[in-house]
């Protein structure tokens, strides 16, 4: 008998609630507009709508309101802030949890949730079974646990992929018990997952897959915090970064090398103020003004930290903004053709995950400007071509180079992609 597929929809809905809050109306259905009843709104994120946030996404006060369902399908969420954009985790029992990014709960409904229903598997080469909890020891309910990797077996034996996979959940989360399961549609020896649960560090591990449940403790992680300033004066309203110093990546059997974390963004307050919380331990860091952020003003060296154990803070002090380097240079095709309007070449530090973007002139001219000093990687977005690949190093993507100072003739020529 063909299993019918149950698709969940979510229609959001804007009143008023106070003068300077708003209430988010909505209804969780099926695609026969079935009501779904008790599944779980939350606000899991928020950001601002305009400007940088000075909060991480999930540091907000509206961050963790939830509501159930009624009989109707329809829920509601009081006194949100008006200048926020949110973004809702959707749970119910026997479905797949999901998304819903990018609310406005001051403009009209938000796009279509779909929760597909979840089978039971039976199969322990299959799945992972997790219980999270806090550094106490206490259950930590809608923890969101993402796949980054399975360990796949098959007939050519063992192979790790990474990425979206197909047959892979997309996503779990933890009941109010903080267990959790994830499921792959093949044999499978483990898989990679990021836990992530509010007001926690992140946490990347490995799980075996086994019937067994495997207890992961998340920690609060370190804060760390400091100051833009330019000339003297504190700099509100732009972007500060934090990435790990050895970002490194995955290897075969879910091997974690290095810190593969995600860049952390945060926005300056107005005395110039930061304050990254939640921070992994125990990792080298960079933080850093963002390069697109500041480029009016100057350039900002990373500064290099480290946070050595959980409930650590550190203050990195005044990062100052300085006159920063000029790039000027030109991209031209090696076939004599005229380059395309709208084509892009981007430079990156490769130090901190930075980069700043650029649209090529008619003639291939470019320039970047409040470039601090280091090592960059710059790379072209050209249609139809690329870098010759006879004078790039082994999984080079891009030019290497290093800048110290101003450059006004940076060439670089591009060879015809070959056609299949």
């Amino acid at each position: 008998m063909r299993k019918r597929l149950l698709i969940a929809t979510l229609i959001l809905a804007p009143t008023s609630f106070a003068a300077d809050r708003v209430t988010l109306t909505g209804k969780v259905t099926d695609n026969l507009g079935k009501p779904l009843q008790d599944a779980t709104v939350m606000v899991y994120h928020a950001g601002v709508k305009k400007g940088y946030s000075t909060f991480c996404p999930s540091c907000y006060v509206d961050c963790g309101k939830r509501t159930l369902t009624d009989r109707t399908g329809a829920f509601t969420i009081k006194s949100l802030d008006p200048d926020l954009l949110f973004e809702l985790l959707v749970i119910r029992d026997g479905y797949t949890a999901t998304f819903v990014k990018k609310v406005d709960p001051s403009h009209g409904p938000a796009d279509t949730a779909a929760l597909a229903p979840r089978a039971a598997v039976d199969d322990p080469a299959r799945i992972v079974r997790g219980h999270v909890v806090d550094s106490h020891g206490q259950p930590l309910r809608a923890a969101v646990v993402e796949p980054l990797g399975v360990d796949e077996v098959s007939e050519r034996g063992r192979m790790s992929k990474y990425g979206t996979i197909d047959g892979l959940e997309p996503v779990a989360v933890t009941n109010p018990q903080g267990d959790f399961e994830l499921a792959y549609n093949k044999p499978a020896m483990g898989i990679l997952v990021k836990v992530e649960a509010r007001g926690m560090a992140a946490k990347l591990i490995a799980m075996p897959t086994a019937a067994e449940r495997k207890t992961i403790a998340v920690s609060d992680g370190a804060t760390i915090h400091g100051r833009l300033m330019n000339h003297g004066k504190p700099v509100p309203g732009v972007e500060v970064g934090l990435i790990a110093r050895e970002r490194g990546g995955y290897g075969g059997n879910l091997k974690i090398i290095g810190n593969p974390y995600e860049e952390i963004r945060i926005g300056t307050q107005q005395d110039g103020t930061f304050a990254i919380t939640n921070v992994p331990t125990p990792v080298d860091w960079y933080v850093y003004g963002k390069m697109e952020s500041i480029a009016s003003l100057g350039a900002a060296d990373p500064v290099e930290c480290t946070t050595a154990r959980d409930g650590q803070e550190i203050d990195v002090g005044d990062i100052q903004i300085h006159p920063g380097h000029r790039l000027r240079g030109q991209v031209t095709l090696s076939d004599g053709a005229t380059m395309a309007d709208g084509m892009r070449v981007t430079i990156g530090s490769r130090l901190a995950f930075d980069t700043q973007t650029t649209v090529l002139g008619r003639d291939g001219s470019f320039e970047f400007r409040s470039l601090p000093t280091g090592p960059y990687e710059i790379i072209t977005s050209v249609r139809g071509y690329r870098l010759d690949p006879d004078k790039l190093k082994k999984y080079q993507q891009g030019l290497e180079t290093t800048i110290d100072g101003n450059v006004d003739d940076y060439a670089i020529t591009l060879v015809p992609v070959p056609r299949r």
